[in-house]
C-alpha cells in the first residue's frame, strides 16, 4: 500500500512541476491598466470603470440589483416572460461618479455609490467604515477610518441589455483562472498531505514523508501565488494555518469541524466576549469552507463555531451542504445561535459567512425572523450573495421555452437555495422588501470585482448607515482572486480581523469610551 502511495506522490509531483508551476502568477505582478487605484501620490487620478460606475443594468427587463421597488420589478419580469424575447430598453440609465477620496495619512479609501436603480437617483447614504486601509499581511494593524458619504448617481448613456458587459466577463475570467489554480493546488496539497501523514519520518528512512511534505508545501505556495498573495504568508498560533489551499480530506467526514472550531478548550473571554459562528457557502461543508478561517480566528483568541445546514438529503454525511430552502436554513441557524448563546452565556453572536452564508441567509434571518436582529452583533460577508446573481448572464436562459422551466423545476428539487439566489427571484422580495440592513447590526461586505459566481459584483453591496462595503481591488491593487479563493487568502482574513477589532461589542477593551457612552 505504501509503495502505491509513493507512486501516486511521484506522479503528482511530476504532473505538478510540468503543468502547474509554469502558470503560477506572482504576487508582485502589476495591476492591469483598467484596475488601477488612486493613491496619495497621485490624488488627481480617477479610475475609469464603466461596469463599476454605471447604474445597475437590466437583464431581460430585470434590475440587476433589486432594492425597494419590487412590485414594479415583478411587473416587469412578468411582462417580459410573456413576451419571451427580450426587448431593448429605451430608457437612459444613470451612471455614478466617485465621491472625494477619504485619506488617512498616506492611504486612500475610495467609495462609489454603486447601488442606485436605473429609474431613480440613489439617495446619499453614509457608510460607517471602521475598517481601515490596505494591508499585506494579517498581523499588521492600521487605525480606523471614517468614510465620506456617497454621492447620488449621475446620468449617462444607456447600458446594454441582455448580456453581461465585456469588462465583467474579463474580470470573471480572471477570477475563474485564479480559483482554478487554487483548486488544483488544493488537490495536490490534499494528496501530498495525506501521504505525509501516512508515512512517518522514520519509515523508509523518512524519504516518503520528506518528499510528500515538500510537495505539500510547494502546492500551498503555488496556491498563494494563484491568489497573488505573499508566498511566505503564515499565521503563528496553536492551530496550523495553510493559506492558499483547502484540505479536501474534510469531504470524507463532512460533520467534522475544521481545526479551531467547536473546541471545548476555547472559551469566550473578557477580551473577546462574543462567539463567532461561521456559515459555509452553497454546496460546501463546514470543514472545507473554513479549513483556513476557523484556525485564523481561533489563533486570534475568538471562540469559533461551525455547523452544516441546508442538507436536502437524508444523509448527514453528504458532501453537498447548504443547498436547501434558505428560510428553513434560517431556522437551523436560529437553533444554532440559541445553542451557542446558552453554552457561552453571551448576549449576541457574530456571523461570518461566505457566499450564501455571508449574504442572503443572515439577511433573511435578521430581516425576517422575529428576534433575529437582537441576537446578532455583526455580519461579515465574504463574497456575499446579497442581491442575487445573473451568473454572467446565464440566468436569462431560464426563460427559454421548455428547457428553462425544466431546469427551474429540477433546481428547485435538488438546490432550491440556488434558485433563491438568482436575480429577480421572489425570495429577494421577501428578504430585502423593506430594508437592506438593520441599523442595530454592523455589516462588513468583503468583495472582489473578479467574482465569477455572484455577478455582477455590485450585487453584493448593501445600503445602510451601519454598512461598510470593501472592494478588495481598492485596498490591494492588482487583486486577482475570485469567488472561491477569497476565503483562503491571508489578506481577506486581515480585513476580517480588522472588522472584528472595530466592533466595540466584539472587542470592548479596544473601545472603552464607546462602551461607556
Amino acid at each position: 500500500m505504501r509503495w502505491l502511495l509513493l507512486a501516486v506522490v511521484a506522479f503528482a509531483l511530476s504532473a505538478w512541476m510540468t503543468l502547474a508551476l509554469p502558470g503560477v502568477a506572482h504576487a508582485d505582478d502589476q495591476p492591469p491598466p483598467n484596475d488601477q487605484t488612486t493613491s496619495a501620490a497621485a490624488p488627481e487620478h480617477r479610475e475609469t470603470d464603466p461596469s463599476a460606475s454605471a447604474a445597475p443594468r437590466r437583464f431581460f427587463g430585470v434590475h440587476l440589483r433589486p432594492t425597494r421597488y419590487h412590485s414594479e420589478l415583478r411587473d416587469r419580469i412578468t411582462a417580459h416572460i410573456k413576451a419571451i424575447a427580450p426587448k431593448p430598453s429605451s430608457s437612459t440609465s444613470k451612471q455614478e461618479t466617485r465621491p472625494d477620496d477619504t485619506r488617512h495619512g498616506n492611504r486612500v479609501i475610495e467609495l462609489r455609490n454603486l447601488t442606485a436603480v436605473a429609474d431613480k437617483p440613489a439617495k446619499p447614504t453614509t457608510r460607517n467604515a471602521d475598517v481601515s486601509s490596505a494591508q499585506t499581511t494579517p498581523d499588521v494593524k492600521t487605525p480606523a477610518v471614517k468614510l465620506a458619504p456617497s454621492e447620488p448617481a449621475q446620468p449617462s448613456a444607456a447600458a446594454p441589455t441582455g448580456a453581461p458587459e465585456p469588462q465583467q466577463l474579463r474580470r470573471a475570467a480572471t477570477g475563474f483562472l485564479s480559483d482554478a489554480g487554487v483548486v488544483a493546488a488544493s488537490a495536490v496539497y490534499t494528496v501530498a498531505d495525506g501521504v505525509a501523514r501516512a508515512f512517518g519520518p522514520n519509515d523508509f528512512h523518512g524519504v516518503p514523508h520528506a518528499l510528500a511534505t515538500v510537495l505539500a508545501n510547494t502546492a500551498a505556495a503555488a496556491g498563494r501565488a494563484f491568489l497573488g498573495a505573499p508566498l511566505g504568508a503564515a499565521e503563528p498560533g496553536r492551530f496550523t494555518v495553510t493559506y492558499g489551499v483547502y484540505n479536501a480530506l474534510t469531504l470524507l467526514d463532512p460533520q467534522q469541524p475544521p481545526p479551531g472550531a467547536n473546541d471545548d478548550s476555547i472559551e469566550v473571554t473578557d477580551e473577546h466576549p462574543l462567539p463567532i459562528i461561521l456559515l459555509n457557502g452553497t454546496g460546501l461543508t463546514q470543514g472545507l469552507n473554513w479549513s483556513v478561517g476557523a484556525a485564523v480566528l481561533a489563533n486570534a483568541g475568538y471562540k469559533v463555531y461551525t455547523f452544516n445546514y441546508g442538507n436536502v438529503t437524508d444523509n448527514p454525511n453528504s458532501p453537498m451542504q447548504a443547498t436547501g430552502d434558505i428560510a428553513k436554513s434560517a431556522e437551523e441557524l436560529d437553533d444554532e445561535i440559541d445553542r451557542v448563546l446558552e453554552e457561552t452565556g453571551a448576549e449576541k453572536v457574530i456571523l461570518i459567512g461566505h457566499s450564501q452564508g455571508g449574504g442572503i441567509l443572515p439577511a433573511y434571518y435578521i430581516n425576517n425572523m422575529e428576534g433575529g436582529a437582537d441576537k446578532v452583533s455583526e455580519v461579515i460577508g465574504i463574497a456575499p450573495s446579497n442581491h442575487g446573481t445573473d451568473f454572467n448572464g446565464l440566468v436569462g436562459l431560464l426563460q427559454v421555452p421548455v428547457v428553462g422551466p425544466l431546469v427551474v423545476a429540477v433546481a428547485h428539487l435538488v438546490m432550491p437555495a440556488g434558485m433563491q439566489q438568482t436575480v429577480g427571484s421572489d425570495f429577494q422580495d421577501i428578504v430585502y422588501g423593506t430594508q437592506d440592513a438593520n441599523p442595530n447590526v454592523r455589516y462588513t461586505n468583503i468583495i472582489t470585482r473578479n467574482d465569477e459566481v455572484v455577478t455582477p459584483y455590485t450585487q453584493q453591496l448593501l445600503e445602510g448607515d451601519s454598512v461598510t462595503n470593501i472592494i478588495l481591488q481598492e485596498r490591494f491593487p492588482g487583486y486577482v482572486a475570485g469567488h472561491a479563493g477569497v476565503v483562503s487568502d491571508p489578506r481577506v482574513w486581515s480585513v476580517v480581523l480588522e472588522a472584528l477589532e472595530a466592533n466595540p461589542e466584539a472587542n470592548p477593551q479596544l473601545h472603552p469610551q464607546e462602551l461607556v457612552a
